[in-house]
């Protein structure tokens, strides 16, 4: 379903940024994987909260972890269920998926052998590589992440896009960056959506659509972006 949704431009300015910039670093809190299929470099992306297309082994003790599986469905059991029709008649090719979220769609059952087990231990189920309620932030970004701002002479510059800039520890990434001297750009669609420390002097605030204004404040850097699906 999430595979449904394309890269905007704003998705495609950020990856093309990491070719004329080697110092930038993307934090992304987005776990719909749109930043990877526009061609981000994950070694310049910190995903913070995981990704729906990086899987784990549910199993405690084994560490097993793929990135960039876009496969859909992961195994056919977990296919998601559409309209019945005759499979002999020209109305299979468009078969419609049906909303799993309305509890009056019956969903097929499914047996423990029909899913994804881990390729390693054997025994331990495939989960979607994101943090759940009640989990720890991956060790892994958080150290990468610090390690980045701590070792950066100078910050020139971090943009804020799309996010109220309120929730912690992301919000407070906007501050290490000022204490390194960078400046702050907001893209967002609500005016009122400031980082917790407000904005200051010298910093900028563009009122709008990101796949719109990312591209073009980037443009005397990158050049032109093109749509995702012009590639």
């Amino acid at each position: 379903m999430a595979l449904k949704a394309q890269p905007n431009r704003a998705h495609m300015a950020l990856a093309r940024l990491t070719d004329h910039k080697p110092g930038f670093m993307t934090l992304s809190q987005n776990v719909d994987g749109l930043s990877q299929r526009a061609g981000h470099p994950r070694d310049k992306l910190q995903l913070l909260h995981g990704s729906l297309f990086d899987v784990k082994c549910s199993d405690f003790w084994c560490k097993y972890k793929e990135q960039n599986n876009f496969e859909d469905p992961i195994v056919p059991a977990l296919a998601i269920p559409t309209d019945e029709v005759d499979p002999t008649s020209n109305e299979t090719r468009q078969a419609k998926e049906l909303d799993i979220s309305d509890v009056r769609v019956q969903l097929p059952e499914v047996s423990d052998r029909d899913l994804p087990h881990c390729p390693v231990c054997k025994t331990g189920i495939l989960r979607p590589g994101v943090v759940w309620f009640g989990e720890a932030l991956p060790a892994d970004v958080m150290a990468t992440v610090e390690n980045f701002i701590k070792e950066s002479k100078k910050i020139d510059l971090i943009l804020v896009i799309g996010t109220s800039a309120r929730v912690y520890p992301a919000a407070g990434y906007v501050d290490l960056a000022r204490a390194k001297g960078a400046r702050v750009a907001v893209v967002n669609m609500d005016r009122n959506d400031e980082p917790a420390s407000g904005m200051g002097d010298g910093d900028w605030f563009f009122a709008g659509d990101a796949a719109q204004i990312v591209p073009e404040i980037l443009r005397s850097v990158i050049g032109d972006t093109p749509d995702f699906s012009e590639l």
